[in-house]
């Protein structure tokens, strides 16, 4: 995990898709955590790679999945790239991923 964060910090999104879809794959889904990060940072790499649609698909699946959002720092990497795709934002599918979290965020605050 750490290589794609260098990669990604480095602005090498190529690599780092690589490496975060690396660790995506590796990670068994019952650390749900752990693979909302690896997701989160995979999100990052695909939009520092240029590739808006698997960067917003895969920040949706990681937010889907739930069990992550409890975590403090999981919630800042989803805030990270929500102000990361700000710049495309009048676009439907950043909307779209916006209100899920909003959503999702909000139920957590019901439960």
């Amino acid at each position: 995990m750490s290589s794609c964060h260098c990669f990604r910090d480095l602005g090498q999104g190529s690599d780092a898709v690589r490496f975060a879809e690396r660790a995506v794959a590796l990670t068994d889904p019952k650390y749900a955590r752990t693979l909302g990060f690896c997701r989160m940072v995979l999100a990052q790499s695909h939009l520092l790679d240029g590739d808006l649609d698997a960067a917003v698909t895969t920040a949706h699946r990681a937010v889907e999945d739930g069990d992550a959002l409890q975590s403090a720092r999981f919630q800042r990497y989803v805030r990270d790239f929500q102000r990361e795709v700000s710049v495309h934002g009048a676009l439907p599918i950043v909307q779209q991923l916006n209100g899920q979290v909003r959503e999702a965020l909000e139920h957590l605050d019901d439960e």
